[in-house]
């Protein structure tokens, strides 16, 4: 086994680890596979480039390798295209029109009635939004605060509660997330902790894909208001 092979192969499980890392803070659209793919790409380039003589331990060496090249293919990815934001903007702003007006949540009936769409329409701009997350990896968070992306959350290597505490917004978003009907907290935590799908998260609450897309969206929109509420400039998707 010449040299190269060996350091590889030593190294294989490193890319899946850090893969593993990412994952749990990523939407559950972003397959594990694909990271892991672009990571084992920068293992190679690690390989390549590495210099023994400037004293760095090829094990950090590669790690920054690795991470490099699964950043850089999470910073490719287009979580929506500009036809898709514009869509989920305006069922956005109906959302909250209709709130207004009605005194409760609107039904995709009067939704799909308000936005001359039909119904089916209306859930697959939902499920486009709850896939993506509805927000760009590189966009900021909040409102005039421009370092501070979902990038910069994976980017930073401290476990996220370390990090994410260091932000009050996310203390009030954990008091928002407590603050849900109980089966909107469960779908949150089946679709970004557990990462399933909401077919799977269907099968577990013996309802359709799209009933469950439509509590996701609903507890979103919950999310925010209780943040806007609180004077928090929360990016609109």
């Amino acid at each position: 086994m010449t040299e190269r092979e060996r350091l590889i192969e030593e190294h294989l499980p490193l890319v899946a680890k850090i893969a593993l890392k990412l994952k749990q803070r990523l939407p559950s659209s972003v397959d594990i596979e694909d990271l892991m793919g672009y990571g084992y790409v920068g293992l190679m380039d690690a390989v390549s480039r590495y210099d023994p003589s400037k004293r760095e331990s090829f094990s950090r060496f590669a790690e920054i390798k690795i991470r490099g090249a699964m950043l850089d293919y999470l910073r490719s990815l287009d979580m929506l295209s500009r036809d898709k934001r514009r869509k989920v903007k305006d069922l956005d702003r109906v959302w909250q029109e209709l709130s207004a007006e009605l005194g409760r949540d609107p039904t995709i009936e009067e939704i799909s009635e308000r936005l001359e769409m039909d119904e089916d329409s209306v859930l697959e701009i939902m499920h486009h939004s709850s896939n993506s997350r509805t927000m760009s990896i590189t966009e900021p968070i909040i409102e005039g605060e421009d370092d501070y992306t979902l990038l910069s959350v994976l980017e930073d290597e401290r476990d996220p509660p370390s990090f994410l505490e260091e932000k009050e917004l996310f203390r009030e978003l954990v008091k928002a997330i407590d603050s849900l009907p109980e089966r909107e907290k469960l779908v949150l935590s089946l679709y970004y902790e557990q990462g399933l799908t909401f077919k799977e998260i269907g099968r577990i609450l013996n309802v359709s894909e799209a009933r469950v897309c439509q509590i996701h969206w609903k507890a979103i929109k919950r999310i925010k208001k209780y943040l806007k509420e609180r004077g928090y400039e929360v990016k609109d998707d």
